[in-house]
């Protein structure tokens, strides 16, 4: 995976160099600032999906060792160790990229528009490159610890084989600890309504074409959401379960309630 970053972090830094390039000549008019726009808005993508490969691997290294740790009854040290590399440099290298290649983004327009000094885009695309290379430097090495852990936990310690008593014994356990299938779906209704609100306030600010899209079907879906996320996430918790009367009257209140203040605002 260090390997495969590097290459993509060289392969962006390159098509940022071009970027560059079209930038220089931008002010001859509006077809090269057009060019200069497009390709710009082609690098900052690609630059946005190299930088968030990097937290997809230590996310998913992360349930890895967690959950092979488990299985193999090695305790929690190595889940530990794994999260170590958010203390160190390469974690705030890629949590400050990100923010420069949006700062880049948003003000070329404004930039190109007048609303900014000349000076602040060329300054942050620097900034995105010297973050860039931050990364390139410092996440590779860190990829690199992370896979040696993990060999070290695959060979210190072995999971129950399929079929053995141990195993049997291991999936009990699991089954017994698991979430309730229609709890786990109360967090994800409720994750559900409030991306509804964040869809609609991309279309409201993000976009041209939809930027006077009416928030009520957007609002409604959140409540109803919401709400029914509140009755499942009370009835079927796993420590202390509501009975079913208890828990959907008050996610009916919430719901009510909600709904009520949010056709009051549109019709009144």
């Amino acid at each position: 995976m260090a390997t495969i970053y590097r290459s993509l972090c060289l392969s962006v830094l390159l098509v940022w160099g071009y970027v560059i390039v079209t930038g220089f000549g931008a002010q001859a008019g509006t077809e090269a600032l057009a060019w200069h726009l497009r390709v710009g808005l082609v690098g900052t993508i690609l630059l946005a999906f190299v930088q968030s490969l990097p937290f997809a691997y230590f996310l998913g290294s992360h349930f890895w060792v967690k959950n092979f740790a488990e299985t193999a009854r090695a305790g929690t040290d190595w889940t530990e160790r794994h999260k170590l590399w958010m203390k160190g440099a390469a974690f705030k290298a890629l949590a400050i990229a990100p923010l420069f290649t949006i700062a880049v983004a948003v003000t070329g327009s404004l930039v190109e528009t007048g609303r900014l000094p000349h000076m602040v885009h060329p300054a942050l695309v620097l900034g995105s490159i010297l973050a860039q290379l931050a990364c390139l430097t410092l996440v590779p090495a860190a990829m690199q610890r992370n896979a040696a852990l993990m060999d070290e936990l695959a060979d210190t310690h072995q999971v129950p084989r399929p079929g053995t008593p141990e195993m049997d014994k291991l999936v009990e356990e699991e089954e017994a600890l698991a979430l309730p299938p229609l709890f786990q779906l109360s967090r994800l209704l409720m994750l559900f309504g409030s991306q509804s609100v964040v869809l609609w306030l991309y279309l409201r600010f993000g976009t041209e074409s939809y930027r006077n899209v009416t928030p009520l079907p957007f609002m409604l879906a959140a409540c109803v959401l919401v709400s029914v996320g509140l009755g499942l996430n009370a009835r079927y918790d796993p420590i202390s379960p509501r009975p079913p009367a208890q828990a959907w009257s008050r996610a009916a209140i919430v719901g009510v309630l909600s709904l009520g203040a949010v056709l009051a605002f549109f019709f009144t």
